[in-house]
């Protein structure tokens, strides 16, 4: 349960599962997001999209404390990430991660337990019991003791995601969760958001395919490095913003016609 308002921790925007104000981050001496400003509300399966370049992971990262803003800030219902952190889920992308680490698919969707017992309890019969049913609930309860650079790259995300389930967030973030994964596995994956969703909670999606969009998801927020449009998907899925986003080569999926 959320705690209210105090004058140590006073709340800001907390009618938003997501407020970003102002934000810019930067490589080096390189901006790669500028001035960006989001509000996404609770409860929507939410997507981001962009080109490449777009800043998108970026934006993902500064808002859970993993790069460092340059100005701006984030609150999650109100409230900073440090007060949040274990109430936020986050699947990283596929590519990022060390598969070559040596821990079976259990061991992966216990460390998600970690936040709440601390690095230094270990986990025991009721935590092993909730990390079996979160791979349960991505199909991959047969796989329990398998290690997890033997799984097959659909698989491992699978288990990622099993990984932030676990936690049973307020909030989830999942960077690219269906790049790379076959049509069974992204039909499951995108079941178990809408599931989520339909629970009352909130998921933020960095997305790469434009034409599944309209499909998936009911919020949108398109980034060029700046934010070009954000709000429900019926408003803002349309040609001029994915142009502004894209350029003069995208093309828009609708009504089966592609408009160029």
């Amino acid at each position: 349960m959320m705690q209210p308002s105090t004058p140590d921790h006073p709340l800001h925007e907390p009618q938003f599962a997501l407020h970003v104000e102002d934000l810019t981050v930067s490589y080096r001496a390189d901006p790669v997001l500028w001035d960006i400003d989001i509000d996404i509300p609770p409860g929507v399966l939410a997507a981001i999209v962009g080109p490449n370049g777009a800043g998108k992971s970026p934006l993902i990262k500064a808002a859970l404390g993993l790069l460092p803003p340059v100005a701006g800030h984030v609150r999650f219902f109100g409230r900073r990430y440090r007060d949040m952190r274990r109430r936020i889920g986050y699947v990283p992308q596929r590519q990022s991660v060390d598969w070559d680490f040596p821990a079976t698919a259990l061991d992966v969707v216990t460390m998600g337990l970690y936040g709440r017992l601390g690095w230094f309890r270990r986990p025991g019969r009721a935590e092993r019991d909730a990390a079996l049913a979160a791979l349960s609930r991505v199909g991959m309860q047969d796989y329990a003791i398998r290690q997890i650079a033997d799984l097959s790259g659909g698989q491992q995300q699978r288990v990622f995601i099993a990984r932030a389930l676990v936690q049973e967030a307020d909030i989830y973030f999942l960077d690219e969760p269906m790049a790379g994964v076959d049509a069974v596995t992204e039909a499951a994956i995108v079941a178990l958001l809408e599931d989520l969703r339909d629970q009352g909670r909130t998921v933020v999606v960095v997305h790469h395919d434009l034409t599944t969009v309209r499909r998936y998801f009911d919020w949108l927020v398109i980034i060029n490095r700046r934010v070009v449009a954000q709000g429900p998907v019926a408003d803002v899925y349309t040609a001029a913003n994915l142009r502004r986003a894209y350029g003069g080569q995208i093309a828009l999926i609708e009504a089966g016609e592609i408009v160029p």
